[in-house]
């Protein structure tokens, strides 16, 4: 039984489940430990069934009921319900909905004080599951009362799966908003700013499951993670992700703002600039993904260079002299540079995951003698 259904369980009245009980040696090479007699009953379990022991980071074990995720599939899922004032705004119910997705909730229940939710707030509802909610549908809709499920299992998108997707979408849209800065295109730079909400809906995703791989060793290595301090790390990651995408959006904008193309001079000064930012993104994401921890120190050491090249970008400016369009510009490095130290923030994030796997690394290499 996890811990938190154990603290519940004792908060609810029910057997301390603290109590200290005494290993027993029975045959000649056999341990045995008894079970609580209420725990096995409420669990519905008798002499012959089987139970899983899961060693969790703390090197604590869990006993857990072989037909616990049977039990989860069948519907007995963590509910909520959340009272809906007549006076809530669209954006606080926004808001509301978002914190119980987070929270671990699978069904979401929405229910109007007065006894009618307005329309507004349904389409908010309606619209935050859509655009922001990974795997959460609407299964109910009354007048009074919504309810929203999560229908996606952890399995189907680890954590890993996640923050990639997070990742290539984001610098999909840094490449697309720069190429729409090069050509002034309008349309390609509207087409970026869309894609904003994808990697917003990942983010919540990825925190959702890191609050719940926090609180459950079992959702923890389904994730495919090691250990609770990994999802601090991972948390870090999916913030800088979401920023990147953000300042994508910034050149976007600016590239709509345009009124004549950039000097030849200054563009090129501004695409080095985006290029070190892209390659330093993506060496920081291979690093946490693959928990690279000599790549993660080069990433952060490389992604220091984009300040010389932004003094390089005003150095060109002014050379070629853009007064005009010299604010935009200035708000397009700002972006990039940002971009780039979001960047160095997920590799120090990445060192941090990795650093005892390092330590360890050359403790072996010390006793070998290397």
């Amino acid at each position: 039984m996890q811990a938190n259904e154990m603290a519940a369980a004792t908060a609810a009245g029910g057997l301390d489940y603290r109590e200290v009980r005494k290993i027993q040696f029975t045959g000649r090479s056999t341990y045995v430990l008894s079970l609580p007699k209420k725990w096995v009953e409420e669990m519905g379990l008798k002499a012959g069934d089987q139970v899983t022991l899961l060693r969790e980071g703390d090197n604590s074990l869990s006993v857990v009921p072989m037909s616990s995720a049977a039990a989860a599939g069948s519907g007995s899922l963590p509910e909520a319900t959340a009272i809906i004032l007549p006076s809530e705004s669209p954006s606080t119910l926004r808001r509301r909905v978002v914190s119980m997705y987070l929270a671990g909730y699978n069904i979401i229940h929405l229910k109007a004080k007065s006894g009618r939710m307005g329309p507004a707030l349904r389409d908010a509802v309606r619209e935050v599951a859509r655009r922001n909610l990974v795997g959460t549908e609407m299964i109910a809709d009354a007048p009074d009362m919504i309810t929203l499920q999560v229908l996606l299992s952890l399995p189907e998108l680890s954590v890993n799966t996640a923050i990639r997707r997070m990742y290539l979408i984001a610098s999909s849209m840094h490449r697309d908003a720069m190429a729409a800065l090069a050509e002034m295109n309008a349309e390609l730079a509207r087409e970026v700013i869309k894609s904003d909400d994808e990697v917003d809906r990942f983010s919540l995703y990825v925190l959702r499951n890191l609050v719940m791989a926090a609180q459950n060793g079992r959702v923890l290595r389904e994730m495919g993670l090691k250990n609770p301090s990994d999802c601090l790390g991972y948390r870090a990651a999916a913030k800088s992700i979401e920023r990147v995408a953000d300042h994508a959006c910034g050149i976007a904008e600016a590239a709509a703002r345009l009124k004549e193309r950039l000097p030849k001079e200054t563009l090129q000064k501004v695409e080095k600039m985006s290029y070190l930012a892209l390659s330093v993104l993506g060496d920081a994401a291979e690093a946490l993904l693959r928990r690279d921890y000599q790549l993660a120190d080069r990433t952060v050491d490389a992604a220091g260079g984009v300040h010389a090249l932004e003094a390089d970008a005003v150095q060109a400016m002014e050379r070629e002299k853009v007064h005009d369009q010299a604010a935009t510009v200035r708000l397009v490095l700002e972006d990039i540079r940002r971009t780039a130290e979001h960047a160095s923030d997920i590799a120090e994030a990445a060192l941090n995951e990795t650093i005892g796997e390092e330590m360890a690394m050359a403790a072996a290499e010390k006793a070998l003698g290397r």
